[in-house]
């Protein structure tokens, strides 16, 4: 691994729990200037750069940040321990260049800091999507444990996930405005394409390696729960096309998990699987017609009173 000084020869600044700010990056130069500004309260910054060929490393040290280079990774959980373990802060707080500390977060964090009966910090994320924040507390304060002691927690290489910390040390941010991390999460379509064909092989690949077995029955059930989630408990629809458009963006990316994990695992048809399916293509064809039968007419005999009464004014 090649990159800055080594870093015990890095000097922290006079917090007596210092934070180390730990960026993993790869061709994000555009969004990485603004991350790197919300994070100079930081007493140390350290970008793991991905051998970017955008000058992300530049903008990096033009910044004041220490930057360590390494081999290119699908997924940023491989190897955030790899730029948490080069840290000299008593605190770790992990960001993408994607994400942007509010002032109020930042005054938060370093007040956290200084608790002695905590090992990790959960933040409230404001998702932003196609410039758009959401009104859904699901999505507008989605929980994240972002910061949390050097010592003792490691974060898992499993893509999508979370270190795994005993409640009673946790810490958790108040779900305010001022208080969130703000993060740009899909800011266009092609970036949506992109961060899929990163993301779902590699999540697939580990739903394998942890011993999962695909059926459709739990690609079903997992894709019903969330749609279910993202689009009627989020009330998307509150929230205009910009909300339908997330909630579909979501919806999506995990049925290219499946589609992955189903192609990793040999892609088979069996038995089990067509019966299943079968039935719930009977269920969609018997639906169709209980709504040609049944709900047509009921729609024609309201659209006729309407007329009625129009006429009757």
């Amino acid at each position: 691994m090649r990159g800055g000084p080594p870093y015990f020869a890095i000097v922290l600044g006079h917090s007596d729990n210092p934070i180390s700010v730990c960026i993993v990056c790869r061709n994000e130069a555009d969004e990485l200037e603004s991350c790197l500004e919300s994070a100079a309260w930081a007493d140390e910054v350290i970008v793991l750069d991905l051998q970017s060929s955008d000058g992300s490393a530049e903008v990096a040290r033009k910044h004041g940040a220490r930057v360590i280079t390494h081999a290119a990774v699908p997924v940023v959980e491989a190897v955030r321990n790899v730029v948490a373990d080069t840290a000299s802060g008593e605190w770790i707080l992990a960001l993408d260049p994607d994400e942007r500390v509010s002032p109020g977060l930042a005054t938060e964090l370093k007040r956290v800091s200084m608790l002695e009966d905590c090992d990790a910090v959960v933040v409230p994320r404001m998702n932003i999507d196609f410039g758009y924040a959401p009104s859904s507390p699901l999505q507008r304060y989605e929980p994240q444990l972002r910061m949390y002691r050097r010592r003792a927690v490691r974060w898992p290489k499993f893509p999508n996930a979370l270190p795994q910390v005993p409640p009673e040390r946790v810490v958790r941010v108040p779900e305010r405005d001022e208080l969130v991390l703000l993060h740009e999460r899909v800011r266009n379509i092609p970036d949506s394409l992109e961060r899929v064909v990163r993301y779902a092989p590699a999540q697939a690949r580990a739903m394998i390696e942890s011993g999962e077995q695909f059926t459709a029955r739990r690609m079903l059930w997992t894709l019903g729960q969330k749609l279910y989630r993202h689009l009627v408990m989020a009330r998307a629809l509150r929230d205009g096309v910009p909300g339908l458009i997330r909630a579909g963006v979501l919806v999506a990316f995990h049925f290219y998990v499946w589609a992955a994990f189903w192609h990793q695992s040999g892609a088979r048809r069996t038995p089990a699987d067509d019966r299943l399916l079968r039935r719930v293509d009977l269920a969609l064809v018997a639906w169709s017609r209980f709504t040609r039968v049944v709900l047509s007419p009921l729609f024609v005999a309201r659209k006729l009173i309407a007329r009625r009464r129009h006429s009757q004014r």
